[in-house]
């Protein structure tokens, strides 16, 4: 009998553990189906040899969750000459990773509605020295998380990345509200899980 539980507890993990792996997939899938339509516009545009309105790229490049797939857009059409140059900072970039890994069905499921700059603490990795920017945020009217603002961070960011590539991540936990927990101290919990899951 005992033996029958344990089986059936490890078949319980285990189907919990693919279930999980595919559930992050699945909803980056279903994340990236939003952003595609709204750069789909442009695309059409851009395939039928056509330059859209400075006005539209200014309005998809002001929203930091799609910024990111706007700047691929325009690389594979080599066109970027059309990305707006306030929007190429590392800062913009760092803002379009925490907006893009919010909107994960998994995670905060919406953009941020509001976004700031709090501070961008440097620590050395290995042998690189590395920029986390640390953001404020609120979410939109009636969200699940509240009203309060939140804290979150992008990075690592290091010297002579080219834009929008490289290896930063983004992340944030919904008990860390600004003026409760310092920036340095989200900084240092991430570092810390990132090398617990990497070593």
């Amino acid at each position: 009998m005992i033996w029958y539980i344990v089986g059936l507890l490890g078949a319980a993990i285990v189907a919990f553990v693919v279930w999980r792996y595919t559930s992050v997939a699945r909803g980056a899938r279903k994340r990236d189906q939003q952003l595609f339509m709204l750069v789909d516009p442009i695309a059409e545009k851009l395939a039928a040899g056509d330059s859209p309105s400075p006005k539209q790229i200014e309005g998809l490049a002001s929203l930091p969750q799609i910024r990111g797939f706007l700047y691929e857009l325009l690389k594979h059409f080599e066109r970027l000459d059309l990305f707006p140059e306030k929007f190429r900072d590392e800062i913009a970039q760092a803002e379009t990773r925490l907006a893009y890994w919010m909107m994960h069905p998994n995670e905060l499921q919406e953009a941020p509605d509001e976004i700031e700059l709090v501070e961008t603490v440097t620590r050395t990795i290995g042998n690189e020295s590395c920029r986390f920017h640390v953001f404020k945020f609120t979410m939109p009217d009636g969200h699940w998380a509240g009203d309060d603002w939140l804290l979150g961070l992008a990075g690592p960011y290091i010297d002579g990345q080219p834009p929008y590539t490289g290896i930063a991540g983004a992340f944030s936990r919904c008990a860390d509200k600004f003026g409760d927990v310092a920036p340095e101290e989200l900084v240092d919990w991430y570092v810390a899980m990132a090398a617990r899951k990497g070593g």
